[in-house]
């Protein structure tokens, strides 16, 4: 025990002598240069704030986008490469960043058309996100033709005829047209070509476009009008509701609410009759299966084709004659006329 007690105390001796060593062989230099403050760094949350405020902005645009087409996102797994572009919102911004109507390969885990779709969020963190991503003029797919219609040009991107179907030859009326599907026709969303007449089988004469084709941003004007809660209007795209009926803040411009809503009802009510003419004839022709509404694939006469091109385009327009009326009501009227 005395060995180990005396072992320590050399030890501890030994640490004690070589801190004083260099203690004593250790010079101090010349104070330094205390320096400036650094500059504070920026808070990375504050460009947040230019969206993300408390006026709800931002809450009230999505509750109103989950109550439309676009948010219920119930197409979505149309995912493949030329359906994409319109389905998803990763293939739409990949079709713009290609400048085509297709993406490379089929989108995976796509997403429904949604905020990041139209607007640039987050692209920058400022108040740019809130820009569209469409704003100049671009030519129809199917046509070539281009109108400029403002912001609703983002709309066009998608809302016109797809291009599997090439419009029956209007100069040929008696020649010969392949219906090779059911589904022969402009597809779902033909609205911007039918606001401006355009892509349709031109029989006839006698064709003007309506006040509306001229209206300012136009989609935008009357879809995203002041909105009724959730059900209409703003981000809901939706113009009538069941309950709240025709959502008319877009309208007043040029009608009464009153004005607008009786319009509507008496024009509606006019092309259905038209319509029922018209279907009556394709399916007498053989080329409409009345119950789906759709088309019986073979082999038809250009004009029986193209006046099934115009039905199926009405039908798909989905504003029973709203979009352009005088151009709508001669259309069907010269179709009937080219069958009878």
């Amino acid at each position: 025990m005395k060995k180990l007690n005396l072992l320590s105390m050399i030890f501890s001796v030994a640490a004690v002598t070589a801190l004083i060593f260099v203690a004593a062989c250790t010079k101090e230099g010349p104070k330094g240069d205390p320096g400036e403050d650094g500059i504070d760094g920026t808070d990375g949350t504050a460009t947040c704030g230019v969206c993300h405020d408390n006026s709800e902005t931002v809450e009230t645009a999505i509750g109103q986008w989950e109550h439309s087409k676009h948010g219920f996102g119930g197409t979505n797994f149309e995912n493949r490469t030329t359906c994409a572009p319109c389905h998803t919102s990763q293939g739409f911004k990949e079709a713009l960043a290609l400048d085509s109507s297709a993406t490379a390969v089929a989108v995976q885990n796509p997403a429904s058309i949604n905020c990041y779709t139209c607007h640039k969020i987050h692209d920058t963190y400022s108040a740019s996100d809130w820009e569209l991503r469409v704003t100049a003029p671009d030519a129809f797919w199917l046509t070539g033709e281009t109108v400029d219609l403002g912001k609703a040009n983002l709309c066009l991107k998608c809302h016109q005829p797809r291009i599997s179907y090439q419009i029956p030859d209007v100069t040929n009326p008696e020649g010969t047209y392949e219906v090779t599907s059911s589904r022969f026709g402009p597809h779902h969303g033909p609205q911007g070509t039918s606001l401006n007449g355009l892509a349709f089988y031109m029989v006839g004469s006698g064709y003007m476009n309506s006040s509306h084709a001229g209206i300012e941003n136009a989609c935008i004007t009357c879809h995203m009008a002041s909105p009724i809660g959730y059900v209409a209007g703003g981000h809901s795209w939706i113009m009538e509701d069941e309950e709240e009926g025709l959502n008319t803040a877009g309208c007043l411009e040029c009608h009464t609410a009153d004005e607008a809503e009786q319009l509507k009802e008496e024009l509606n009510a006019e092309i259905e009759a038209s319509m029922t003419e018209l279907g009556t004839l394709l399916a007498t022709a053989g080329i409409l299966n009345p119950t789906a509404v759709n088309a019986v694939p073979g082999t038809y006469t250009n004009k029986v084709a193209g006046a099934y091109w115009n039905f199926i385009s009405i039908v798909e327009d989905k504003s029973g004659g709203v979009h352009n009326p005088k151009f709508i009501k001669k259309i069907i009227e010269n179709s009937i006329a080219s069958l009878e």
